[in-house]
């Protein structure tokens, strides 16, 4: 029995490691896009003066979203292996409650049939002593094992016996009627 809880509980860890993957999928490449706020200590935004200076410089590099405040790196113009497809921030919002509730049942499924393991509950002493109690069964069992074993050889003896006498007395009966 605890081989087949033991078989779920690997099944539910598998199926969780799968939930998380696609849930971080789904978050990452749906999300609604929010510019970030410009961090002044972020070595990567422009500094808000630097910003102002570049939007009102004319002839300034219009190749960068102005007010944007973000300088892309190279892997933000390379295209990406999972295309982003945001979608709205209800529909994101309710995605994102729908997958937490399955990552929690998930992990509530796991919690129960972890307390359905053999032991989980019983103290270390409480466990020592079935193990005895077990291990006198297991020697009580083989000793009747044991006996069984003896007792049908014995009977293979005897039937043996039997079968051998039979066929000694129609050797018999067939030497006797040919001689005659």
């Amino acid at each position: 029995m605890s081989s087949d809880i033991l078989t779920q509980l690997q099944t539910c860890y598998d199926q969780l490691l799968t939930q998380f993957f696609s849930t971080i999928s789904y978050l990452s490449q749906r999300h609604p896009l929010v510019a970030p706020e410009p961090d002044p200590s972020d070595p990567f935004t422009y500094p808000p003066s630097a910003r102002a200076a570049t939007s009102q410089t004319p002839g300034a590099n219009h190749s960068q979203p102005q007010g944007s405040g973000i300088q892309p790196g190279p892997e933000d113009t390379e295209r990406s292996v999972y295309p982003l497809r945001p979608v709205t921030p209800q529909v994101f919002a309710n995605a994102q409650r729908e997958l937490a509730e399955d990552l929690v049942q998930k992990g509530q499924q796991i919690e129960l049939l972890i307390s359905r393991l053999p032991g989980i509950g019983r103290g270390e002493e409480q466990q020592a002593e079935e193990i005895r109690a077990l291990a006198e069964k297991v020697r009580d069992m083989e000793e009747k094992r044991k006996a069984k074993r003896r007792e049908m050889r014995e009977y293979v003896k005897r039937l043996d016996e039997v079968i051998m006498g039979m066929s000694r007395s129609i050797d018999d009966s067939h030497t006797n009627g040919q001689e005659t």
